[in-house]
């Protein structure tokens, strides 16, 4: 074709493209099964709304959403697609286990986590349903109560960090110390050797800084599904050219498939790991695992997702809880008294069983979990088989439902005062409802899978790091604005010039 030819075609191609908008346009306002769900227009025409508040402005959808709901009502449309509810009580109704229907994760928004096989990313209920049966044993309360050893070990490592910084007058972040300290946990869990990132001597500090890195990127990955397989056939330094974040992505994954391929090589050549059940060893030696769970590719992803999400969540949970310890004198009294009656009784070093038996220690643990919400991102939730209802409203089969975890923390006709850290909400008499409200680690189906291990390393590294007489931790230039959440990037994220939480120890 002659290139005047080819010049004389643009105004039809041009045409065609704008009359394809305009009936998608008309289509998303008014013919979709959602169109009757009020929201912004903006919102459901595209997703480059969303897109603007997520990676644009970096992760601050979650908070347009609160908006859009000040305005609509509890239930208000997002995106073309999708609608989010914010409503508590609705929390149990739409999040539901296996048995009572159904539940399949929105493909769009499980991009997010990559293109890969891992479970969380893993949209169909009856696959998911397979992949997490062969997770679920590792993180059973059972499980995780018998290996115990495993995470005292690594908390007793962290004590004796700070054993040899007190009275030194450095100053440790513990941002990077509690990042370390899950980072060695999950990995001593799931590969049975750690990273040793509590024997670095500033707490290897790059780790945090990759994970917020790593999961910041997840809005892209979500918008532009092509990007992640694209770059990976890319060479590196172009990578690194593109976007340095992707880099440190690709990183990890090269990481992972190094511990993969040990295990599997220890396997071959025959050699046994310490005692202990870990999580990768496991699967491949489990025959009721099917064999396309057993290949590296998925092995590296499924890490990737285990190993990401045992350090981000679990490490912020902490370091929110370590700071309102220290910063209220009377909260620090108060849980030291209750610990010294519990070493009274059972000496210094007491189990995550009784442990959870403290009543102010685990509101402090409630309490944190609330403010710092687990997970910040709404997760989306599809009902394939049946429509659900919400009040006056009919929800389509198929619709993609969302509700958030930041919203529900701080309904405020839930929970008053929402924004201030109050552990006796959760002892009122009156109050003990609120754990139905507590949904830092989801419900149904897809709760989160490490919930149990995450409770033991707070109750052992809580109790652990405040015994009384064993520290004192002063607050180094370290005010409420540090410990602020600021971005939704899946995982909470603090403003981006917060220098973190820092302390001396004395």
């Amino acid at each position: 074709m002659e290139l005047s030819s080819a010049w004389s075609l643009l105004p039809f191609i041009t045409g065609a493209v704008f009359v394809y908008y305009v009936i998608l346009a008309i289509y998303r306002l008014y013919l979709t099964p959602v169109a009757k769900f009020p929201g912004p227009k903006l919102a459901v025409l595209s997703f480059w709304y969303e897109f603007y508040y997520d990676v644009i402005r970096r992760g601050k959808y979650t908070w347009e959403i609160e908006k859009m709901h000040q305005r609509y009502g509890p239930i208000v449309r997002i995106n073309p697609y999708e609608l989010h509810i914010n409503d508590p009580e609705y929390y149990d109704v739409l999040y539901v286990s296996g048995s009572v229907r159904r539940t399949a994760k929105w493909p769009w928004q499980a991009k997010m986590y990559g293109q890969g096989s891992a479970t969380v990313a893993t949209p169909g209920h009856e696959e998911h349903r397979m992949r997490r049966a062969a997770l679920n044993p590792f993180f059973s309360k059972q499980s995780v109560n018998r290996l115990e050893p495993v995470v005292q070990t690594v908390v007793d490592n962290l004590l004796s960090r700070l054993e040899s910084i007190k009275g030194t007058g450095r100053i440790v972040n513990l941002v990077d110390a509690f990042t370390a300290l899950t980072g060695d946990v999950i990995c001593q869990y799931s590969f049975d050797r750690t990273f040793g990132m509590l024997d670095h001597p500033d707490f290897a500090p790059e780790w945090h800084h990759y994970m917020m890195d790593e999961f910041e990127l997840t809005h892209k990955i979500k918008h532009f599904g092509w990007l992640e397989p694209t770059m990976n056939r890319l060479p590196r330094w172009l990578v690194k050219l593109i976007d340095p974040k992707l880099t440190s992505f690709f990183t990890f994954q090269d990481t992972l498939l190094e511990q993969i391929t040990g295990i599997k090589k220890d396997l071959a050549e025959g050699q046994k790991t310490s005692g202990q059940k870990t999580i990768f060893y496991d699967i491949l030696m489990n025959d009721q695992v099917r064999s396309q769970e057993k290949e590296s590719k998925h092995l590296v992803v499924e890490a990737q997702v285990v190993v990401s999400a045992g350090i981000v969540t679990t490490a912020h949970t902490l370091q929110l809880l370590a700071f309102y310890i220290m910063e209220d004198p009377k909260i620090m009294e108060r849980l030291q008294q209750e610990l010294a009656g519990l070493f009274d009784t059972v000496g210094t070093q007491p189990t995550w069983r009784q442990l959870e038996k403290l009543p102010y220690l685990t509101a402090l643990i409630n309490e944190a979990l609330r403010i710092g919400h687990g997970i910040t991102h709404r997760l989306a939730r599809v009902s394939p088989d049946v429509a659900l209802q919400y009040k006056e409203w009919n929800i389509p089969i198929g619709t993609p439902v969302s509700m958030s975890a930041t919203l529900n923390h701080t309904h405020p006709s839930i929970f008053p005062d929402p924004f201030s850290f109050k552990p006796d909400r959760w002892l009122e008499a009156s109050d003990v409802r609120l754990t139905k409200y507590l949904v830092a680690f989801s419900k149904g189906s897809r709760q989160c899978v490490g919930m149990n291990l995450a409770y033991c390393e707070m109750y052992l590294a809580i109790a652990a790091m405040f015994a009384p007489g064993r520290f004192q931790f002063d607050l180094f230039e370290t005010s409420r604005y540090d410990v602020e959440i600021a971005h939704d990037f899946i995982s909470p994220c603090l403003h981006l010039d917060s220098k973190g939480i820092r302390v001396m120890v004395k």
